[in-house]
């Protein structure tokens, strides 16, 4: 029998997704973000919601999957990964979503709320007359999320940092979380802390340890 982590937001399940698929596909969103070389043998999922994170060699099994995105982000670090001498360091890695999200407003807080006069502007070929903006709570989230690699975490670069996650997750609007492929549990940390509901599963029984560790330890600090 496969073992489960449960607290009050969270099922961890010690298992191959696929053998838990239903229990993850009814929630609103799902986090795909399996070994990038593997995604050629990922399976369609059916959630609302889904983020997907990818690279540029393999995001045509992603879209051959999901179609095209209804938009695409990009993570940037600073401190890439160097791949060879005749290519570019690596600084990003692509995050492309699929289906209805909520509000893009869930970047930090803004420092006025005070009315701002605004130039002259357009949208595409649409021309804009003068505008007043008026701040909202929070910033609008950026197409390109720039936070640091986890380099020092339990799964090294693998992991995926804490904030980003919860940047993707508020946006995504769903109160319901699946991540197929849990890792150190970044996801799951994310989600508990913006009092989201998770279900996960780890495929390596050493990688659901350290994520169930890395969940307990988190959940002390809320």
């Amino acid at each position: 029998m496969a073992r489960i982590f449960v607290n009050k937001n969270i099922s961890l399940i010690n298992s191959d997704c696929e053998l838990v698929r239903d229990s993850m596909e009814i929630a609103e969103c799902v986090v795909l973000d399996p070994p990038f070389d593997c995604w050629d043998s990922v399976k369609p999922w059916r959630n609302r919601t889904k983020i997907c994170f990818t690279n540029f060699q393999n995001r045509h099994h992603v879209e051959k999957l999901f179609g095209r995105p209804r938009f695409e982000l990009v993570w940037f670090f600073k401190d890439g990964r160097w791949v060879s001498h005749s290519l570019p360091r690596i600084t990003h890695e692509s995050i492309l979503i699929y289906g209805p999200t909520g509000s893009a407003y869930v970047g930090p807080k803004t420092d006025s709320q005070k009315p701002q006069k605004k130039g002259f502007g357009c949208v595409g070929r649409d021309k804009l007359d003068l505008r007043t903006y008026v701040p909202r709570e929070r910033k609008m989230l950026n197409s390109v999320l720039e936070y640091p690699r986890n380099v020092r975490g339990a799964l090294g670069c693998w992991g995926k940092p804490i904030e980003l996650i919860k940047d993707l997750l508020a946006w995504s609007g769903a109160q319901t979380i699946a991540d197929p492929y849990c890792g150190s549990g970044a996801v799951c940390i994310a989600a508990m802390q913006l009092g989201l509901t998770v279900t996960a599963s780890e495929i390596k029984t050493e990688t659901y340890e350290i994520a169930a560790e890395q969940i307990a330890k988190a959940e002390t600090l809320l």
